[in-house]
């Protein structure tokens, strides 16, 4: 009873521990990625969660397909993100790696890989790299070999440690590969399964949960399952011995990964896909350093997403209200969606950077080399604006007087007078006394009448005329 309880936590940890959407934990904020952009860039934060929108753990996708597992929509556009990291949240924990990695040392394994370099060789380094990268004291693993003797026992025996010196003496502990060893492929992935419930048995206590661990069962082979008379006796084979392994995985819950390493053409692909919920194929040791990496699930905690924007500048986004959602694809193909989430813009002038992006983010955008804007048409868009602004000003500056004093205008131009733009007011003054003259004469007078008797002739003399009485004024006194 108590280990179809285990199978059913563990089974329900698998499938993600009810996370239905993706929840906004930080909207929205401007970030400022020049040199390498001009493009401003968005960044977000997400996390799995539940109906009730609480904070869920689930198993994320691996680091290599993280990125490409989340994608940005906005009106109707889907936008690939940049930059995709799963950064510590108020529900991370550290939940620990409990792996048990069982190795193939049938005689094959004594094949080279590489100049000097056998397939066993080549894989003992690459596990003790990946050991090197455990979680001191908080991961567990166990390291076992199996072949066609002596497997159940082996297997069964397997010491989990969150020590990675006794890790690494697990690893050097391994006996070389003999050529009388076959491999019992379909065996080691049975009792790998029953080892690590057992374990899980003992870690979930009261007060924890399968979700609080990462459970992993990793199978290393170079070829495919093979027993023969000498082997152990009662050993899975055949069409029955692979059924009643394919149920133990599928049961159990439990993440297997099968792993062929070596030459293709000798490695039974059908049987580990039947085997595994993932499967991985090496030819090299360092392909294989690679894939045991990529094993490991990231935490689930809060989902960074770096985009960039659909508009080319900042000045563009201003008085605009652009919605994006976002999607998460787990493993197992569900798909996590948020709500649509508003970027605030101000209602008058150019949004402000939040923020600079960090150097791992400049490292993501220059690895996409996406076809961002070079900011060229930023500056030209400004200097347009300026010229725009001067024409304006210059029309308005000689344009709109000409036309609210027109005929002060075109008198001043049609007097000949040097430029002289005023007809009326424009006088000469010498020593505070107003010099009349044509063009500036009062109102009321005849100009050419004026302008002809300015124009005398060497005939014309000068007559001297007397006032009369009436041209004086006089001031009478009353006496009476």
């Amino acid at each position: 009873m108590c280990a179809l309880l285990l199978a059913g936590a563990i089974s329900s940890w698998a499938q993600g521990s009810g996370a239905t959407a993706l929840s906004v934990v930080r909207a929205p904020e401007l970030v400022r990625c020049t040199p390498i952009s001009m493009t401003p860039c968005l960044s977000v934060s997400v996390t799995p969660s539940n109906d009730a929108g609480q904070p869920v753990a689930v198993a994320l996708p691996t680091k290599d397909r993280l990125l490409q597992s989340v994608q940005v929509n906005s009106n109707g556009e889907t936008i690939a993100p940049f930059y995709v990291s799963a950064g510590a949240g108020s529900d991370a924990t550290r939940r620990p790696n409990i792996v048990l990695i069982e190795v193939d040392i049938s005689g094959s394994m004594n094949s080279p890989v590489g100049p000097g370099v056998s397939r066993f060789e080549a894989a003992r380094t690459a596990i003790a790299k990946y050991v090197d990268s455990m979680q001191e004291g908080v991961d567990q693993i166990a390291i076992v070999p199996f072949e066609s003797h002596h497997v159940v026992p082996t297997i069964r025996a397997a010491v989990f440690t969150g020590s990675r010196s006794e890790a690494m003496a697990q690893l050097k502990a391994m006996p070389q590969p003999a050529p009388n060893n076959n491999t019992a492929l379909f065996q080691a992935v049975f009792s790998g399964v029953q080892t690590m419930q057992a374990e899980m048995a003992t870690l979930v206590k009261p007060g924890t949960t399968a979700a609080d661990f990462q459970p992993r069962v990793i199978v290393m082979t170079d070829g495919k399952n093979e027993v023969a008379r000498g082997d152990d006796a009662d050993l899975l084979d055949g069409p029955l011995g692979m059924q009643q392994a394919v149920a133990k995985v599928a049961s159990s819950g439990l993440d297997v990964i099968g792993i062929g390493f070596g030459d293709r053409s000798q490695i039974d692909t059908q049987a580990l896909q039947r085997l595994s919920k993932r499967i991985f194929l090496a030819t090299t040791g360092d392909e294989l350093v690679q894939i045991l990496h990529a094993t490991t699930p990231l935490q689930s905690a809060n989902l960074q997403v770096t985009f960039l924007s659909p508009w080319s500048d900042r000045s563009s986004l201003a008085s605009r209200d652009p919605q994006f959602s976002f999607s998460l694809t787990l493993p197992d193909g569900r798909k996590l969606m948020s709500v649509p989430v508003r970027y605030v813009t101000p209602a008058m002038g150019t949004p402000l950077y939040e923020r600079t992006a960090t150097p791992e983010e400049m490292t993501a955008l220059i690895a996409v080399r996406p076809a961002t804007s070079s900011g060229w048409d930023t500056v030209l868009r400004g200097l347009l604006v300026f010229a725009g602004c001067s024409t304006l000003l210059l029309l308005l500056w000689l344009w709109v007087p000409r036309l609210i004093w027109g005929n002060e205008y075109a008198s001043g131009l049609g007097a000949g007078d040097g430029g002289r733009r005023w007809g009326k007011d424009t006088g000469v003054k010498a020593s505070a006394v107003q010099m009349r003259t044509v063009t500036n004469a009062p109102d009321g007078f005849d100009a050419d009448q004026l302008r002809s008797k300015q124009q005398r002739s060497a005939g014309q003399i000068t007559q001297v005329q007397p006032r009369t009485e009436y041209s004086k004024a006089e001031i009478v006194r009353d006496t009476h």
